[in-house]
């Protein structure tokens, strides 16, 4: 998967970026169908709302890993890797119920915070999985504009999402496209500061042999998160869809039985008022 002389690959880079993008794309979706419906009736949205934004991260920074042609071989800790995309993900699911449950202003800026740190948490432990040798020196100035630049990205984003009104202006597909936009650049931008204050790329030797082998994870990363996350969101959309075509039913439905309400109150009252016989 790597370059040939520990050159960075674009193509990783740029696949990296597909997947933060879908991530945050699934993401936007499952958070407006909560914001709107709940997250007590919608326990399976909340799970698969979650799981798209904490893979979609991980998965991300793996690939980018990949991108930047280390000059030695990688291997990933199997408990520090899975276990914090495990951890994460748990995390999530309690902060999208406690921010769609009962919504407001001072809990959308504290759940708002909170993912902004786990989600740095989680691109650092990525990093922090690899067996890199002396060991990493990390610089606290990237990590800073790191946690900034999430932090825009999910205020930006929710307030897109959450700020909308069902069935307003602002509540359309071009408008939930653009709030997946934001996020997905500031996840990718994060990541490479993450990156640069890590210090990956001054590393010489790695503890490969006891871990798991950089192909198997990309393999994984960048190829069966990316489906799971494309089959979620056309999930999602047929699910959409479904629920429009219901509500034009149901609609439909109340529309023919007023009609035929109606005329039986006319028939009624034909029936009532009997015509007056004709004066002799």
């Amino acid at each position: 998967m790597r370059s040939v002389f520990g050159d960075p690959s674009v193509m990783l880079w740029m696949a990296a970026a597909c997947i933060a993008f879908l991530g945050a794309r699934t993401f936007v979706e499952y958070l407006r169908r909560l914001h709107y419906d709940g997250p007590v009736r919608l326990w399976r949205e909340l799970l698969l709302g979650a799981a798209a934004i904490a893979v979609g991260v991980w998965a991300a920074m793996i690939i980018d890993i990949s991108a930047q042609g280390l000059a030695f071989d990688i291997g990933y800790h199997p408990v520090k890797l899975f276990g914090s995309l495990l951890g994460v993900f748990v995390a999530v699911v309690l902060l999208m119920a406690w921010i769609t449950f009962r919504p407001s202003g001072l809990q959308q800026l504290a759940t708002m915070v909170l993912v902004t740190l786990l989600t740095l948490l989680l691109q650092v432990a990525v990093i922090w999985s690899v067996g890199a040798e002396p060991g990493l020196k990390w610089r606290v100035e990237p990590m800073v504009f790191a946690l900034l630049v999430i932090l825009t990205g999910f205020g930006v984003s929710g307030r897109m999402v959450m700020g909308a009104r069902r069935g307003s202006s602002g509540d359309r597909g071009s408008r939930r496209l653009m709030a997946a936009l934001v996020l997905g650049a500031c996840l990718v931008a994060a990541q490479e500061l993450v990156l640069t204050g890590s210090g990956l790329d001054r590393q010489v030797v790695s503890g490969y042999a006891r871990m798991l082998p950089e192909v198997i994870v990309t393999l994984l990363a960048g190829a069966a998160v990316p489906i799971g996350l494309v089959l979620l969101l056309v999930d999602q959309r047929s699910q959409q869809r479904a629920r429009a075509a219901d509500r034009v039913r149901r609609k439909r439905r109340h529309s023919d039985s007023a009609i035929e309400s109606m005329f039986s109150e006319s028939l009624l009252a034909g029936a009532a008022d009997p015509q007056q016989p004709p004066k002799p």
